[in-house]
């Protein structure tokens, strides 16, 4: 438990920042004629603005060990300035959008670094943002929650920083020496052109899943105890998944869970089905988290950037009002596509390889 102390104050930090976001949305962006502007300001800042800050920090790293984590608690306190005051809203959009991008980005690129891209860990860590989303939006912010709220970020922002600067002389000279090996490895050196493939292909399923998760909307969705529920299967299968890659391994994990989501959400008008369709469906985020990682070791913040880029393409279509598509068929359709785009991803490199040997 002590050595995953990064992980879970990581995760548990994740949870409080997404909270806080979800409900500036709801709260305190108000329903003006501007509004349309601000969401789609944050939404640009806290997802897009994740790629050119991952390739930044990058750079950064190279020469402080600590830029993740220092990175990752500006995020928070930006945050937490959201929380405390009463700035206007365009201001408190900005503030929350930045805050949002420099954690995510930072703590992200930290889990992919610190476990080598095992994608159980990275499952861990995506999945809170479920809740810290949902929670934000439905759970009003009285003073009996905002003050606690408030207390609970600090103490997680701090406290991330003080574990940094604890950690040992040894598993900094670890880190370091690691880094050197990846910044000496080339990625795509093998099989450019598959490699490349390969990663569009990743990034293409982002986009995808991103995009239908957008536009999921089932009519037996109606109370904030049926919300908790899908809640909950999306929390689940986000962190599931991500054992299941490193048991099962990324190709067969994908293969599986897609397969069966893309039958179950077909029916997803029953309960039942839809819940275990949507667990299943969410199986693959840590999978291409890790693997995007794997194509580009030397550079965990672009790669977890790009993911986020990814996410935020997939929800553009709603903002320009073309995402009114929503059905079982449209969501059984697109999760085929998802999966055929996952496995021609995961297989082209490999197959790449075979053809030298």
């Amino acid at each position: 438990m002590r050595r995953h102390k990064k992980l879970i104050w990581a995760s548990a930090t994740h949870f409080m920042v997404d909270f806080i976001c979800a409900w500036m949305i709801i709260n305190k962006i108000p329903g003006s004629e501007s509004w349309y502007l601000k969401m789609l300001l944050y939404n640009f800042l806290a997802f897009a603005g994740q790629l050119p800050a991952g390739v930044l920090l990058d750079r950064i790293t190279a020469r402080s060990d600590k830029a993740g984590s220092i990175t990752a608690s500006a995020g928070c306190f930006l945050c937490l300035a959201v929380l405390l005051t009463e700035a206007d809203s365009f201001a408190l959009t900005v503030t929350a959008g930045i805050g949002n991008a420099l954690f995510h980005v930072g703590s992200g690129a930290g889990i992919l670094r610190k476990y080598h891209g095992r994608a159980s860990a990275s499952g861990i860590f995506v999945s809170t943002g479920a809740l810290g989303i949902y929670a934000g939006s439905v759970i009003p912010m009285i003073n009996r929650i905002f003050i606690p709220a408030a207390v609970i970020l600090f103490v997680l922002s701090a406290y991330s920083l003080r574990l940094t600067a604890a950690e040992k002389k040894s598993s900094i000279t670890e880190t370091r020496s690691g880094q050197t090996n990846a910044g000496n490895e080339k990625p795509f050196s093998d099989s450019p052109g598959r490699e490349a493939m390969s990663l569009i292909c990743l990034f293409l399923v982002v986009v995808l899943r991103s995009f239908e998760g957008s536009i999921f909307s089932f009519s037996w969705n109606d109370s904030i105890i049926t919300g908790i529920f899908l809640t909950g299967a999306v929390f689940l299968g986000k962190m599931l998944g991500g054992f299941a890659s490193d048991v099962f391994g990324s190709l067969q994990t994908a293969a599986v869970s897609l397969g069966i989501a893309a039958i179950l959400l077909a029916v997803s008008d029953h309960m039942g089905a839809a819940l275990i369709g949507v667990l299943l469906f969410n199986m693959t985020m840590p999978v291409t988290l890790s693997e995007l990682y794997r194509k580009i070791p030397a550079y965990p913040g672009t790669a977890f950037g790009l993911l986020t880029f990814a996410l935020y393409l997939g929800v553009l279509p709603l903002f320009s009002g073309t995402g009114g598509v929503s059905s079982p068929a449209v969501y059984s359709v697109l999760t085929v596509i998802s999966l055929i785009l996952i496995i021609t991803g995961l297989l082209l490199p490999e197959a790449g390889t075979k053809k030298r040997a």
